[in-house]
């Protein structure tokens, strides 16, 4: 594993402060979290003009070494969710660096983490403590199995995540074995549901004038999106079926492969199942009364299948793309990350940001999904090396001196 490297030129570079634009210019959030979730919820806070102020120990977030690396040496995941920060190294093992942070969180208006319930305890970060302390203070704390009950110390991951909630036993080819999605969206959801809950707090604050304890958790973010699946259990006692790139409840709707490469394309209403059999030239389908209906498409689910796969080999993924796109059937090609990342509609809708790293290096890293006017990101810093900003922010927050700094990194603490 590659071990990250301390940068102690923090007093000279990127002190600046993120951005004097942003709706949330002037929030000022601390935040001592580490891998995905919880630091992507930061990122969004930095991304929207917070000046966010991450708190590593010594050694720094657990995934600054995993891989792959970038060419300068920085880990491509720390990367994806810690653009915008000012960084900082803090031991709250030790009873100074706590002191640090309590100093820190006077003058803060968020303080995120992700430690489980009794190491924050053991941290001491209380919600009830700072409720007295710092009563004007969001907290947003994120686990992986909530707050509450037995299993609430258990850590957990996205993939674990995905198979508690069900969600891994409905994903994979039928009969074959359950599949983990490949992107972490459980992590990353979770981390948008806690920039909304704290947005929430922070519009509450400006009513009340007090802060709030705002919770998250992979397991509540998890359940949530089963979302019409577990609806339809509950209200129906339907389970959802495996079907590999397809829908249980819909037909069609999947990958088919064509002469080339594959595509996805469906009919999720009949009136566009009617357009999509007019765009691959079977009217004998459009205008057979046996499969008018989902329902009944349903009920021969593999005849139809099989007809539009055959279908579609006939011709490449391009062509059928246009044929059905001019009918306005939904329909996408099968894109590499690579063809993703580089299509026009990716980029005019501001998806790839382009950055200057502190070695004056050009970065890319991915944009912001969700735009406020015609801005990307207000974020102008990227991601930190460890410690960057170490003595430039316990300047501003705790007002220490060099001779102070020093001091501290002799013993440990920073």
């Amino acid at each position: 594993m590659q071990q990250p490297q301390q940068n102690t030129t923090s007093a000279k570079a990127n002190t600046n402060t993120n951005t004097s634009e942003g709706p949330l210019a002037g929030i000022r959030v601390i935040d001592v979290s580490r891998v995905l979730a919880a630091p992507f919820c930061g990122q969004l806070l930095a991304d929207m003009g917070a000046d966010v102020i991450k708190v590593e120990g010594p050694n720094g977030d657990e995934n600054r070494g995993w891989a792959p690396f970038n060419a300068s040496g920085e880990s491509c995941n720390f990367m994806s969710v810690n653009r915008g920060k000012r960084g900082i190294t803090l031991n709250l093992k030790t009873e100074r660096g706590r002191e640090i942070l309590y100093e820190m969180l006077a003058g803060a208006d968020v303080l995120i983490h992700n430690y489980l319930p009794d190491v924050a305890e053991v941290l001491g970060i209380d919600e009830t403590l700072f409720r007295e302390k710092y009563p004007h203070l969001i907290v947003c704390g994120i686990s992986a199995f909530g707050a509450k009950g037995d299993m609430r110390n258990r850590p957990g991951y996205d993939s674990l995540l995905q198979a508690f909630a069900g969600i891994m036993g409905f994903t994979g080819e039928r009969d074959g074995q359950s599949v983990r999605s490949g992107v972490s969206f459980v992590d990353m959801t979770t981390g948008v549901f806690a920039y909304s809950a704290i947005l929430s707090a922070l519009m509450g604050r400006v009513r009340t004038g007090k802060g709030s304890n705002v919770r998250a958790s992979l397991l509540e973010t998890a359940l949530g999106l089963l979302s019409y699946h577990g609806v339809s259990w509950l209200e129906a006692g339907v389970l959802p079926q495996k079907e590999g790139s397809g829908l249980w409840s819909q037909v069609p709707y999947q990958a088919f492969q064509c002469k080339d490469v594959e595509l996805v394309t469906g009919a999720l209403n009949d009136a566009t199942w009617r357009r999509m059999c007019q765009a691959i030239g079977r009217l004998d389908l459009r205008d057979d009364p046996t499969l008018a209906t989902n329902a009944q498409r349903l009920e021969r689910r593999q005849e139809v299948i099989d007809i539009f796969a055959e279908t579609f080999l006939q011709d490449t993924a391009a062509n059928w793309t246009r044929k059905l796109g001019e009918l306005g059937v939904p329909v996408a090609p099968m894109h590499t990350v690579a063809e993703a990342l580089t299509h026009e509609q990716s980029l005019i809708n501001g998806m790839v940001l382009n950055m200057t790293d502190q070695d004056g290096k050009a970065i890319r890293l991915l944009g912001v999904p969700f735009k406020v006017g015609d801005t990307a990101s207000f974020a102008r810093r990227p991601p930190p090396r460890l410690g960057e900003h170490t003595e430039h922010v316990l300047r501003e927050y705790v007002s220490l001196s060099t001779a102070d700094i020093a001091e501290l990194r002799e013993q440990g603490v920073i």
